[in-house]
């Protein structure tokens, strides 16, 4: 019987969106809150201690981070009075509350009102096509944790750099699946997320990153139903681990064991293939589709090791079998996606140089 955590939960700390202060709802109902989805930018965001303190120290307030919350609030006013915002909602010293926030996060964004999607990378300018090349290369559908920002939300609205508004999940739907593997279904909201078999719901995390390697396994928590305490000290053969272990105990009937880490991430890479080749109508919509396991190195930032190119074909069966055909040549060739990677330095430097951003 699976297990789905409690869909009751919702954040303790929002921001009044009219005056940008803190407000603490620790032990009390919580009132209706917008919620934002967004990647965080290195050495530009305000976290909590710093946000108490904006107004002492006016060199935080150049950050991008905190025009970010600015305009969040100033978007969210005209309708809510409280917007959660998780750079500075959530006090990253404390680890009890990290771990606590991390569980709960797919019902935060379960129970939101509206999430407003932050697009840093996108700017809309001309016709509806350019607009979708840029929706598209956005690394916003890249990261790890922004999977359930998307799926779990009722409401979601996509915002460009200077928050024009570039349009709904609804009416993007199409586009958003065949760029994630999510059904537009599910994106509609016409299909539960939790009505989907649990290894297609494995494969929409595919290909995707995360700063902190262990998170591959976290930001799939809410979206697979099952309850795990989230621990930074392992590395992330450990956390998928454990995450095995937590979907053989929920889903006896679906999983009995795998063999390690790769088996898992094998499985759910393979799935993902195949959705996009289906909802190609047997060809890719691109010219070629890159469909990617990462590996890690031991600064936390993802590097790829591997990668399957599904080009376009006459019949899904051909294009999936060349995809598992090259899956299977090319894994049995390489390391295991979740053993770390010694340290890249030079990877590490232009990370540094390009303000990668830190969030999962």
């Amino acid at each position: 019987m699976q297990q789905i955590p409690s869909s009751k939960e919702r954040p303790q700390r929002l921001i009044l969106t009219q005056s940008g202060k803190l407000a603490d709802f620790s032990g009390l109902q919580t009132p209706p809150y917008a919620i934002i989805s967004h990647r965080w930018l290195l050495n530009q965001e305000v976290n909590l201690q710093e946000y108490r303190i904006i107004h002492h120290k006016p060199e935080l307030k150049k950050r991008l981070g905190y025009r970010k919350i600015q305009e969040a609030c100033k978007k969210a006013q005209e309708k809510y009075k409280y917007i959660w915002i998780d750079t500075c909602c959530i006090d990253q010293s404390n680890r009890n509350e990290v771990a606590q926030n991390v569980k709960s996060m797919y019902s935060y964004y379960q129970n939101s009102e509206v999430c407003y999607v932050y697009l840093a990378d996108v700017r809309v300018q001309g016709d509806v096509s350019r607009m979708k090349r840029a929706l598209s290369k956005s690394q916003w559908f890249q990261r790890g944790w922004t999977l359930q920002e998307l799926v779990a939300p009722r409401e979601v609205l996509f915002f460009d750099a200077n928050w024009n508004l570039i349009g709904t999940k609804n009416e993007l739907s199409r586009d958003i699946a065949n760029l994630t593997g999510i059904p537009c279904s599910i994106l509609e909201g016409s299909t539960p997320v939790h009505d989907v078999d649990i290894r297609t719901r494995m494969s929409w995390c595919a290909g995707r990153k995360t700063t902190k390697p262990a998170d591959l396994a976290y930001c799939l928590l809410g979206i697979l139903g099952v309850v795990m305490d989230p621990n930074y000290t392992e590395d992330v053969q450990s956390a998928f681990e454990r995450l095995q272990k937590a979907l053989i105990h929920s889903y006896p009937k679906t999983f009995t064991t795998f063999e390690d880490g790769r088996s898992i991430y094998q499985m759910l890479v393979s799935q993902n293939a195949r959705a996009r080749v289906e909802m190609s109508g047997g060809s890719v919509v691109e010219s070629a589709t890159q469909v990617s396991m990462r590996g890690y190195t031991s600064t936390g930032e993802s590097t790829p090791t591997w990668e399957v190119e599904l080009l376009r074909e006459g019949t899904t069966e051909v294009s999936f079998g060349k995809a598992v055909a090259k899956l299977g040549t090319r894994s049995n060739h390489r390391r295991s996606p979740f053993t770390p990677k010694e340290n890249n330095t030079r990877e590490t430097r232009k990370a540094d140089v390009t303000g990668n951003d830190l969030k999962s």
